[in-house]
């Protein structure tokens, strides 16, 4: 059946650049097909958004408009836990208020939301009885595998008295009770989504085998993001990015990476953020140049290396660019990732406790010289393309509208 020439599809995502940078050209290439799409989400993603074509629908989030000064714990914690799924019950309702009021009176064909920042979204969803996917930009899990059972050792359980959990318990449970009465906090939670768009290739998702139809392994999505950056010179590129967050508390790696690559044969583009000047750092190498950002794929399609933090987005950026990449995970979940590149041969993981200017260079230059892992990368890439990317991701979308 031929879906509905211009339904309308919202989207509602979690605020980070690794939540909302995949689905850009999905929402794109749902335009492109005739759709109307709203987009609801925190307004320092509201130009990106807009640049899709979506009607930007703006709410007031509850999350930092910069993630340049939040620190990753040293440790995780009972309290930290506990915090953290307050926070992630205060943002995930954050957009209520401007969904209710831009939908209400214009009920959507289906909705997309984010598989972290799902709470709005599939309140609604269920609430209206519409259609919904479920995004996911990182690994998912099933009745049989669960890539992240080996963080269940390294997570403290919180204490169940904690006024955190107190009070998330008690924002979820009074906006369950004013819109879907009788529904308990552990059946919302449940991910009931007939269909999870994944932004990565099954064969790099573990136990990729094991997930059913349902789980529409699309790959990366990077749209024309790949795209318009040119090196000064002819010298490989080696490109330093460490995420998204917590770059003022980096300094002691940017050292790193100025001693381990001055007056290598490397071009080295670096991000340091906003909060940290080049000045900050000491002498700069003539052969480095200093970010506070820079559009990471356009960056990437040019580059020969990469460090990175093994965040799952700018993990398949650099595989879909064909760029095997030296990790250094930072949180449980990047250790996850910079664990399966290892499994697979596709990069080389250097533990953050290790992390010198000789661990740097040593790791740079031998995945650079390993013909090998460029294959493995080649191949992968072609799994990546074989995906179908946001065209399989839109397909999927109005095979819902028809359902």
């Amino acid at each position: 059946m031929t879906p509905p020439s211009g339904s309308h599809i919202a989207f509602l995502n979690y605020p980070a650049h690794g939540h909302v940078n995949p689905t850009l050209p999905v929402a794109a290439e749902l335009v492109r097909r005739g759709h109307r799409v709203s987009y609801v989400v925190a307004e320092q993603y509201a130009d990106a958004v807009r640049a899709t074509g979506a009607t930007v629908l703006p709410y007031e989030s509850h999350v930092p408009k910069s993630w340049d000064t939040v620190a990753i714990p040293e440790k995780i914690t009972g309290d930290v836990v506990a915090e953290a799924g307050l926070a992630q019950a205060l943002e995930g309702f954050a957009p209520l208020r401007t969904a209710l009021g831009a939908f209400e009176g214009d009920r959507p064909d289906v909705f997309l939301y984010d598989a972290f920042g799902y709470p709005t979204g599939r309140l609604l969803a269920r609430k209206w009885e519409i259609p919904a996917l479920l995004m996911c930009s990182t690994f998912v899990a099933n009745e049989k595998f669960s890539p992240y059972a080996s963080m269940a050792g390294k997570v403290p359980a919180p204490d169940p008295a904690h006024p955190a959990l107190a009070k998330a318990a008690s924002v979820v449970g009074d906006v369950l009770a004013e819109h879907l009465p009788g529904t308990s906090a552990a059946e919302f939670a449940e991910a009931r989504e007939d269909t999870k768009l994944v932004f990565l290739p099954r064969e790099f998702q573990p136990g990729g085998d094991t997930f059913d139809d349902g789980f529409a392994f699309v790959g990366p999505c990077l749209g024309d993001r790949a795209g318009g950056w040119t090196p000064p010179d002819d010298r490989p590129v080696l490109l330093i990015a460490m995420g998204s967050f917590g770059y003022h508390h980096q300094r002691e790696f940017f050292a790193s990476c100025l001693e381990a690559f001055a007056g290598t044969p490397w071009h080295v583009v670096m991000t340091i953020g906003r909060l940290v000047s080049p000045a900050d750092l000491g002498p700069v190498p003539p052969n480095f140049a200093l970010h506070p950002w820079v559009p990471q794929p356009a960056v990437l399609s040019r580059a020969s290396g990469f460090v990175s933090h093994a965040g799952m987005g700018s993990t398949m950026e650099s595989l879909a660019l064909g760029v095997p990449p030296v990790v250094v995970p930072r949180t449980l979940e990047q250790e996850i990732v910079a664990d399966r590149l290892a499994e697979l041969g596709l990069g080389v993981r250097v533990d953050p406790d290790a992390v010198d200017a000789g661990s740097l260079l040593n790791a740079v230059t031998g995945l650079a010289e390993d013909a090998g892992a460029h294959e493995r990368v080649a191949r992968m890439r072609e799994h990546i393309t074989d995906a179908g990317g946001a065209a399989a991701a839109a397909d999927r979308v109005e095979a819902r509208l028809t359902a």
